[in-house]
């Protein structure tokens, strides 16, 4: 009995933190994921995705910008051709973590971590890659690299919910 109440609890707590967080679709309604509590959602002209914010640290704002990109290759072609351009354009970035991610919807996935200066900051970024067909979404993470690490455990159950939303689900909203 006191197992199950046990139980009961940590469902309680569990279903609670559920519904705090919000939910993230997209405006062409292809993709879904459940953000992080006080994360919201910004409408910017200048990119396809909306753009996901965090708290402000340092005079810089945590966000999560979304972009996809039509590929024809696998996911570690994707993924070597992506590193090729960050070097390019970012030339003194380090990547911390170069590795297979795991997610509920059992999409092909990938994460990297790198560090770099942007402007005046130094950053910590965790992309994020999703394959659908022949298109690529990359979610990308960014935080000043003074953030804690444990960061990093926010972003991936939020992008471990990350899905791509079926056809009857897009014409219901």
């Amino acid at each position: 009995m006191k197992k199950q109440i046990i139980l009961l609890f940590f469902i309680f707590i569990f279903s609670i933190s559920l519904f705090s967080q919000e939910n993230y679709t997209d405006n062409n309604k292809d993709i879904s994921f459940i953000m992080s509590e006080n994360w919201q959602c910004m409408k910017y002209d200048k990119l396809k995705y909306k753009l996901v914010v965090g708290e402000r640290v340092a005079n810089f704002t945590q966000n999560i910008v979304i972009n996809s990109e039509e590929f024809e290759g696998s996911m570690e072609e994707y993924i070597a051709y992506s590193i090729e351009n960050l070097k390019i354009y970012l030339p003194d970035i380090k990547i911390k973590k170069n590795e297979l991610f795991e997610n509920d919807s059992n999409i092909p996935a990938w994460k990297l971590i790198c560090e770099n200066d942007y402007q005046v900051e130094k950053l910590r970024q965790y992309y994020y890659f999703f394959k659908n067909d022949n298109t690529f979404f990359v979610c990308v993470a960014s935080v000043l690299q003074s953030s804690s690490e444990e960061i990093e455990v926010l972003f991936d159950e939020s992008m471990k919910t990350f899905s791509f939303m079926k056809k009857e689900e897009k014409s219901d909203k």
